[in-house]
């Protein structure tokens, strides 16, 4: 009697179907998401250490236990919604106050030197520094133009913001701290593209938004400050 051959099994839809529950689980499942901020780290400098900053210049804020934030030379409590409107108040210092931090207007004289400068060294640079003598030119050509645009709004600040926070504060406050510090510069940015360009953050072209981050410079240091 003839061996009966055994049925042969169809898998050609397995892979169809793991494909559709990875699909499922990708659909389904929540990422966890971590705390925390994209950022770049400065690039080194070779050098002598930076010169101290003048007290007035140094905007103090801490984190401390129990969600506990102290703010300004004085290192008075404050509610953590606060921050930015407080950090805006100081870096404008519209009334002049000697201890807060000082700014000055800008002249295009001394933007054109360093567009001029820039130029120059594009010029002289070796192949292997070329895009970076280009991005240099730029900047400081994009720089020069925010001040055509925002003219006396744009001045030079020479704040520092210190953020520290003691070993026992929590981490989610220190995270909570440094997204309203950023809010302050937004709402700086903001407040000024409304009254010059008469729109908002979000309407603004990615060149504006360069130049308002110019103007606005954000100068938040982690480590503590030499004053």
């Amino acid at each position: 009697m003839p061996k009966r051959k055994a049925p042969e099994v169809n898998a050609g839809s397995m892979a169809d179907i793991a494909f559709l529950l990875l699909i499922f689980f990708l659909v389904t499942s929540e990422m966890s998401k971590e705390a925390g901020q994209f950022q770049l780290l400065p690039e080194k400098v070779e050098g002598p250490p930076p010169e101290p900053v003048n007290k007035r210049n140094v905007i103090e804020v801490f984190a401390r236990s129990k969600g506990e934030i102290r703010f300004g030379s004085d290192l008075k409590e404050v509610k953590m919604n606060e921050i930015p409107f407080l950090l805006k108040e100081m870096v404008l210092n519209s009334t002049n106050r000697k201890d807060w931090p000082e700014n000055r207007f800008i002249t295009t004289d001394e933007l054109q030197v360093i567009v001029d400068r820039n130029r120059k060294n594009l010029e002289n640079a070796p192949e292997e520094k070329r895009l970076s003598e280009q991005k240099k030119l730029k900047k400081s050509e994009l720089r020069l133009k925010a001040l055509e645009i925002f003219g006396d709004e744009f001045k030079k600040s020479s704040h520092v913001v210190n953020m520290q926070a003691t070993q026992d504060a929590e981490y989610e406050t220190y995270i909570q701290l440094k997204d309203e510090l950023k809010k302050g510069y937004r709402l700086l940015r903001n407040d000024l593209a409304k009254k010059v360009l008469n729109r908002g953050w979000n309407d603004l072209t990615l060149r504006e938004k360069e130049m308002l981050k110019m103007v606005y410079k954000e100068n938040i240091s982690e480590a503590p400050v030499v004053q």
